[in-house]
């Protein structure tokens, strides 16, 4: 919402729409009161007859008790919307972070889309191939849609280079899909890696 209390979301749907361009919402989730926030996500995919949806689940939910949270959170959606495609957005190499409820969100999920971000190095086929790996030891397991990185973070960037070889990476290990963090910095800070992901040939499902 704008401080005038616009929602400039509907517009920027219509406009993404007009394109053939799918629209999923995206909800940073805290897990201290579940029952509210899936109330919240449920509102919102109805008001903007959302095509998908993706949780952020991060350092919240290595606190004890979240097991619990994660589980009424996922199964209040879930009540709500049993066909709609849900993804989870979290860390990528979950042996890192085994407080989070992984069990808890991917049982009811679609898809995994680990946070594959190689910030200050420039190795992102090792950390992919890590990530991969590592989620295919634990269940369930969920088609992995990984997020790469595509900004600038102090003097580190995210360059053509290391977004090509990542892309590559997911087609040649037969990764469904592939997508970036973040567009409005990776077109305001490093433009030329913003043209390799756009200039990349993908095949649309």
């Amino acid at each position: 919402l704008t401080e005038t209390g616009d929602d400039l979301v509907p517009p920027l749907l219509h406009s993404l729409r007009s394109k053939g361009i799918q629209v999923w919402g995206w909800h940073y989730i805290y897990g201290d009161y579940p029952r509210s926030e899936a109330d919240r996500a449920i509102h919102r995919i109805n008001q903007l007859n959302l095509d998908g949806y993706v949780l952020d689940v991060e350092g919240e939910y290595k606190q004890p008790g979240k097991y619990a949270a994660a589980k009424l959170f996922m199964s209040r959606l879930r009540a709500k919307y049993p066909q709609l495609p849900i993804a989870l957005s979290s860390y990528r190499f979950p042996s890192y972070h085994p407080q989070v409820p992984w069990k808890a969100f991917l049982e009811s999920c679609d898809f995994n889309m680990p946070q594959v971000y190689w910030q200050y190095a420039h190795n992102p086929v090792d950390q992919l191939i890590r990530t991969v790996r590592e989620f295919q030891s634990i269940t369930p397991f969920r088609p992995i849609i990984p997020t790469g990185s595509a900004y600038r973070s102090g003097s580190w960037l995210a360059t053509p280079a290391d977004v090509k070889t990542f892309m590559q990476s997911c087609q040649a290990h037969n990764l469904p899909a592939f997508n970036f963090w973040e567009w409005s910095n990776c077109r305001k800070y490093v433009p030329d890696t913003w043209r390799a992901i756009a200039d990349f040939p993908t095949t649309v499902v």
